[in-house]
């Protein structure tokens, strides 16, 4: 099947896809994406809860300028706590609050429930396998990205 298969042209229709409906795509993922602050938490929660700020820039793909902000911001609003290191005075550890975590924890449920309506819309065979097309797709560039092109 591989060798009838035309690459090119679906190429051309995901392109088309992209571009056509970026927009659209954007506005979706927009409303059910976190993002800096809370991309941020999320993090922290699934590290357990205390991490240093070099690794959730390296989790969320940022620079140390912008994690700084953003953990500024956090902690006015009292979601976080940060301290210096014990380890190594020149890191900073940030704690997940327990207002961080409710807040987080209701962001995670809202996003779930979108994803519900937007899976069972979808239906049961076209919902699990647009899960395994997303996966695939995030496994495949991330794998090209670390340098093994083509390694799933």
């Amino acid at each position: 099947m591989e060798n009838n298969m035309n690459y090119k042209q679906l190429a051309d229709n995901l392109c088309e896809i992209h571009f056509l409906y970026s927009r659209d795509l954007a506005n979706v993922f927009e409303q059910r994406s976190t993002r800096g602050e809370e991309a941020a938490l999320f993090w922290l929660l699934k590290l357990g809860g205390t991490a240093s700020a070099g690794e959730l820039a390296y989790h969320l793909g940022i620079t140390s300028g912008r994690i700084a902000n953003i953990m500024g911001s956090l902690e006015r609003k009292k979601l976080i706590r940060r301290r210096r290191s014990s380890r190594d005075r020149r890191q900073v550890d940030v704690t997940l609050a327990e207002e961080g975590k409710e807040h987080i924890r209701k962001v995670y449920d809202r996003a779930r429930e979108h994803h519900i309506r937007l899976l069972r819309q979808m239906g049961p065979d076209d919902a699990e396998e647009f899960i395994r097309l997303m996966n695939l797709a995030i496994r495949t560039i991330s794998a090209e990205e670390k340098g093994f092109p083509g390694s799933v």
